[in-house]
């Protein structure tokens, strides 16, 4: 779906893990991807950059807005075809694989006390894991400016994970949140509770993300909400 002038939110279906929405923009210079999908889905990938009249090979960079596999499960892929990887400071250890992801070690805490499901996606995160981790070549911190698409600013929300970033897209006024909003009933809530490493910082994440003027919020995992008027 076009967002905005030359920024499309792109709507990947999976059987049943559901839908997510990672971000595309682009210019004369630059085709930016915001958060890569679960591992395994590169083709989807691929067919919805083509929908765009886009490929694989013309990213030219990869921003994560946070370490859980469901953004960083095709960066490999991506960096292997010439895309950099740009990820906050804060989570850079963990994308990297040098420390473990903050959902293994949250639930590695209580590993006795996970019901049986939980269990099940902590044995799945740690053989994954490894397989996914990828070297970032640019970290990235709070306010900073990326020089590509008309500007992309850093907006640290922690939160849901230690490091998350959204990124509020200059020139069109959009912000994409990643997991650090989401959208219930017309209305921007925050993180997913039980997926959520510190509930205080995401809820202090979320006020900041509403207190920015801005024209729209694209959530990864349940779309885009627009907000409207948008102050001159």
């Amino acid at each position: 779906m076009r967002i905005a002038d030359n920024v499309e939110i792109l709507e990947i279906n999976v059987q049943k893990m559901g839908t997510y929405y990672p971000v595309l923009l682009w210019d004369d210079q630059n085709v930016v991807l915001i958060d890569t999908g679960y591992p395994g889905n590169f083709e989807l990938l691929q067919t919805a950059l083509e929908g765009c009249g886009l490929s694989a090979e013309q990213v030219t960079k990869v921003i994560l807005t946070h370490e859980d596999i469901d953004h960083i499960g095709n960066a490999r892929l991506f960096k292997e075809k010439g895309a950099e990887i740009m990820a906050s400071q804060a989570e850079t250890p963990r994308i990297q694989g040098e420390q473990p992801l903050t959902k293994i070690a949250d639930m590695e805490a209580h590993l006795d006390e996970l019901p049986p499901e939980r269990r099940s996606f902590y044995d799945f995160l740690k053989m994954s894991a490894p397989e996914l981790s990828v070297p970032v070549d640019t970290q990235l911190t709070d306010g900073q400016v990326i020089d590509a698409c008309g500007g992309i600013k850093v907006v640290s929300t922690p939160g849901h994970t230690p490091g998350h970033i959204a990124l509020l897209l200059q020139e069109s006024g959009l912000i994409v949140c990643g997991d650090a909003a989401n959208i219930s009933d017309g209305q921007l809530v925050g993180a997913n509770p039980p997926m959520t490493h510190n509930a205080d910082d995401a809820a202090k994440s979320l006020a900041r993300i509403k207190a920015l003027d801005v024209s729209g919020y694209a959530c990864y995992h349940t779309g885009y909400l627009a907000k409207t008027p948008r102050k001159e």
